[in-house]
This record gives C-alpha cells, sequence and structure tokens, in this order.
C-alpha cells in the first residue's frame, strides 16, 4: 500500500517526552505536599491531554484542578526540553516520506508541541500540526483526521494513523483510515477494544518499511 498522508503521534511515538512529564507532574505533587511517583507511574497517565494527566496525579481530595494545571503547565514549560529527545531513527523515517503528506496529531496543547518540534528539528517534516487543543474535541474523536484530510485533500483510504497509543488507533478505526501501532513508544497495550491496529512495529526501521 502507498500512503498519501502520514499522520503521525508525538508523545512516544516521534519523542520521548516522559523524564521531563513527570519531572513536571512531582513539582505539582510537592506543591500539595505529596510524595513523588515514579516515571512508570506518570507514563500510564499519559496520552488524553494535560488535564486528565494532572487529574489522575492527584488524589481526589478537592484539590483545584483548574490551579494544578496551571502549575503543572508553568513547571512543563521550565523542564520542557531538558531530557526529550527524539527516537532512534525517526527523523531519518521523515526524511525519506518525500511522496506523502505528513501532519502531526496530539493531545498535547499545541503551542508545547510546537516548541519541542521547533527545538529538535522536526516543525519541518509536517505540513500540518494538530494539537490537543486546535479543535474541541481530542483523540479518539475523529475532529483532527477529518481536519487534516481536509486540509490535505487526500483519500482517507490512503491515509494511516501512526501512533504508540490506544487513542490512535481507536482515533483510526473511527476515521476508516489504517493504522499502525509502535511499541518501542510509552505503551504496552493488550486491548485495543476490539479494534487492533493493521500494522505493529517494534522500531522506526520497521515503520519505515511500512510507510515506503
Amino acid at each position: 500500500m502507498k500512503f498519501e498522508l502520514c499522520i503521525f503521534d508525538l508523545d512516544g511515538t516521534i519523542v520521548d517526552t516522559r523524564r521531563d512529564l513527570t519531572t513536571a507532574v512531582n513539582s505539582v505533587r510537592a506543591s500539595y505536599g505529596l510524595p513523588e511517583m515514579s516515571m512508570e507511574e506518570v507514563t500510564g497517565y499519559v496520552g488524553d491531554g494535560i488535564v486528565k494527566l494532572v487529574e489522575r496525579s492527584l488524589p481526589d481530595n478537592g484539590i483545584d484542578i483548574d490551579k494544578a494545571v496551571l502549575l503543572f503547565k508553568e513547571a512543563y514549560k521550565a523542564h520542557l526540553l531538558d531530557t526529550t529527545r527524539s527516537y532512534p531513527g525517526i527523523k531519518e523515517v521523515l526524511l525519506q516520506l518525500d511522496s506523502c503528506y505528513s501532519a502531526l496529531l496530539t493531545n498535547k496543547p499545541y503551542q508545547l508541541t510546537k516548541a519541542i518540534t521547533d527545538s529538535l528539528d522536526f516543525t519541518g517534516f509536517f505540513s500540518l500540526i494538530v494539537g490537543g487543543d486546535t479543535l474541541e474535541r481530542k483523540k479518539p474523536h475523529p475532529d483532527g483526521v477529518e481536519y487534516i484530510l481536509k486540509k490535505s485533500g487526500a483519500d482517507r483510504r490512503n491515509t494511516v494513523m501512526i501512533g504508540d497509543g490506544k487513542n490512535d488507533i481507536l482515533v483510526a478505526h473511527a476515521s476508516g483510515i489504517s493504522s499502525v501501532y509502535v511499541k518501542y513508544g510509552f505503551t504496552t497495550i493488550r486491548d485495543f477494544d476490539g479494534h487492533g491496529p493493521d500494522f505493529t512495529v517494534d522500531s522506526a526501521s520497521e515503520l519505515l518499511a511500512i510507510l515506503k
């Protein structure tokens, strides 16, 4: 299959942001006198946007979530690129997708996403970047994919979503496009709610073989 539109997730697919997200979460927890969480615990809460990450990282005991989200954003901006790096081989994959319209679809806010892609020299690979606040509804709702399809003019039959999370596979299914699950990312998924990926890869080289 030759894909004309390749839609990528960000965290866990293009870049490894786990440690910096953990630093920001633990900064918020420290503000409330709470002990630190491990990177593994925090990583398990990632995927549905910042508000959900903060909610899942704090006890349900009357904490003002709006205030906590603001604290998180301040901390995350301060540590956004302390350790965040791209996954091995992923830049080479993007370099070789010259015949594919590439877009980025993430539940991370647009400004934070753009700051990361700018700093790591990834922005130029994407014709369109859709953040978690670009549209009203995030993945797994299909709005983001439909928006990208409209902007690109691509045929959904020749479109693929690449990601490491369940939301990436579910949004692909909901949009009627193909999907690739990358196992090198954040999550180890055994249950895709009955909608498994079309392809599964362990590395960037395997991903390139599918997309090319």
